[in-house]
């Protein structure tokens, strides 16, 4: 009997969709899934160090046919300028050989075609069946199973098929085999793409990345040291001792005593332990509170003092911010932004990248820390996309949140009572500037391989400028909440599901794909997938960042 899955139910996603959320989609509170499976499914080890060879698509289909219970699992890649498809396998001496197939022959190139997944329990009574591998490897398929391979905008890119299910003997792919395929689809669709885009970069970093830090200066950089614990690069020195940078702070902190509104606190020589690590929780402080600790990280960073803020300025420059955020976006609002600030502050100190980042750099990463998200209203720039909101025509759908906030921070910075950087140079002014859009823009998602290209070259190259270190800690910082301690990570777990779910509420009455509704996801699922889906995709840039600041390396 044949079974071809309808279009309607293909995870295909649309352009510049997220792909994490439709796989999410496919655990159901119904769904037969074996949770185990479904993790193995999300493994980082099913495509790791995927390549075009023999060995990487041989490694891949075993471990997928282990998942279903399958007999044998096939990949097909398609090939644009030949108009196959293509795949890796061994002949009978045990040669690695490419073999393709024409488009328009097989089932294959049905569901490449027809775009949509195909379940056989008798593949021979279908007429598009060629039995020409099974003759190649001398066996006979009985049950199938195919399902297209995705990119990342939406195209299909190739086919996995299983071959008979193994257990039990003689049996069916079921819809559980249909949900796991999918994934493992996508999962393989992600390995190919980056495989591909890494291959069009090979030979052109170099280039790359001058035409990325063109704006600074070669002496704005550090070089990388082989052995551990050796470090380079002038250390800024500062000619004001702590207590004389306390005493000038002090002054300018009396005349916050005369707003109405402002509770005066100790400094921060005096501040709580948990007010300067991994555990401080933004939900649990008032809004006062979190701008005397904003106010407490500057004063210890040296900031007023090295670039004569005032600190009046500085209370209405960080209101302001906080306004500018939208409280009725779940997770995009004001505790986010102190968030990634507080996160930001931690990954300079305690990871030392403070020994090399003189304090323009450090200033740059906080300020840009408060702004990353200003404006942002709960919607992400594929929906503003899809819809072609006003801000998407405005910055023709390139990262429109981001241009959209970075805009927003300096529109602050026109207002007198507001411009903490009034008393800088107009050269400073157009370096800080640069190097604060540079940042906030950086923060886009899908700028997530381009930087982490530029940051593992620049690691290989032992030379890293200080704006590319910048961006990697306010990026790390930003989507560093699942790696905060239990309690924080879960909090906002459920503001991001709340946000996802809005999102789906507007899709819904649009009639756009949706893949964010309450009835179709478990939470706890959901948390675990972001986890094993979206911080493994930035744990190469956790731990490279962490390498090079660490130990003083950079």
């Amino acid at each position: 009997m044949a079974k071809v899955i309808p279009k309607s139910s293909v995870m295909k996603p649309q352009r510049r969709h997220s792909l994490v959320p439709n796989i999410l989609s496919l655990y159901r509170s119904s769904s037969s899934l074996d949770s185990f499976k479904f993790n193995e499914c999300l493994a980082n080890d099913l495509t790791s160090g995927f390549e075009e060879s023999e060995k990487a698509f041989s490694d891949i289909r075993h471990k997928a046919a282990s998942i279903l219970d399958a007999e044998e699992c096939f990949i097909y890649v398609l090939d644009d300028k030949e108009h196959k498809l293509y795949t890796f396998l061994k002949d009978g001496q045990g040669n690695e050989v490419k073999l393709t197939k024409p488009l328009d022959r097989g089932i294959t190139g049905f569901v490449l075609s027809d775009e949509t997944g195909i379940n056989l329990s008798d593949v021979s009574h279908s007429s598009q069946w060629s039995k020409d591998l099974d003759e190649l490897m001398n066996r006979t398929t009985v049950s199938y199973l195919a399902w297209p391979i995705w990119g990342l905008s939406g195209e299909c890119i190739g086919v996995i098929e299983f071959r008979n299910k193994n257990r039990p003997t003689n049996a069916v792919f079921n819809s559980a085999d249909v949900q796991l395929s999918q994934i493992i689809a996508f999962q393989i669709g992600r390995a190919i793409v980056e495989n591909r885009q890494q291959a069009l970069l090979d030979g052109h970093n170099h280039a790359m990345n001058l035409a990325y830090e063109q704006h600074f200066d070669s002496s704005d950089s550090v070089t990388i040291e082989n052995d551990f614990g050796a470090k380079t690069g002038a250390l800024e020195s500062s000619d004001n001792s702590t207590m004389i940078i306390r005493k000038a702070l002090l002054k300018q902190r009396s005349a916050m005593a005369l707003t109405p509104s402002w509770t005066w606190k100790q400094p921060s020589h005096t501040q709580k332990l948990s007010d300067r690590d991994w555990s401080y929780d933004v939900f649990l402080h008032s809004e006062d509170d979190l701008i005397m600790h904003t106010v407490d990280i500057f004063d210890e960073r040296g900031l007023f003092s090295n670039f004569s803020i005032p600190v009046t300025t500085f209370v209405n420059f960080v209101k302001e911010i906080k306004a500018g955020y939208n409280s009725y976006a779940p997770y995009h609002n004001y505790h986010h932004a102190f968030d990634v600030m507080h996160v930001s502050y931690l990954l300079i100190t305690k990871c030392k990248a403070d020994d090399y980042l003189d304090s323009f750099n450090i200033l740059s990463i906080l300020v840009g820390a408060l702004a990353h998200d200003l404006g942002h209203d709960g919607f992400n720039n594929a929906f503003h996309t899809v819809t072609n909101s006003e801000l998407a025509i405005m910055y023709n759908g390139v990262s429109i949140l981001e241009n959209y906030s970075a805009a927003y921070l300096f529109r602050i910075l026109r207002k007198q009572k507001c411009n903490i950087f009034a008393r800088f140079s107009e050269n400073d002014m157009n370096k800080l500037r640069t190097r604060l859009i540079d940042l906030i823009l950086d923060t886009d998602a899908k700028n997530h391989f381009m930087l982490m290209t530029r940051f593992k070259h620049s690691m290989e190259l032992k030379q890293v400028s200080r704006g590319l270190l910048s961006s990697m800690i306010l990026h790390v910082s930003d989507v560093s909440n699942p790696t905060r301690p239990g309690p924080i990570a879960r909090k906002w777990a459920f503001a991001v599901q709340e946000e996802f779910f809005r999102q789906g509420d507007k899709e819904k009455v649009r009639k756009i794909l949706h893949v964010f509704d309450y009835n179709e996801l478990v939470i706890s699922v959901y948390n675990t997938t972001m986890l094993s889906n979206h911080v493994n995709m930035m744990s190469i840039g956790v731990e490279v960042t962490k390498e090079s600041i660490h130990g003083s390396r950079i």
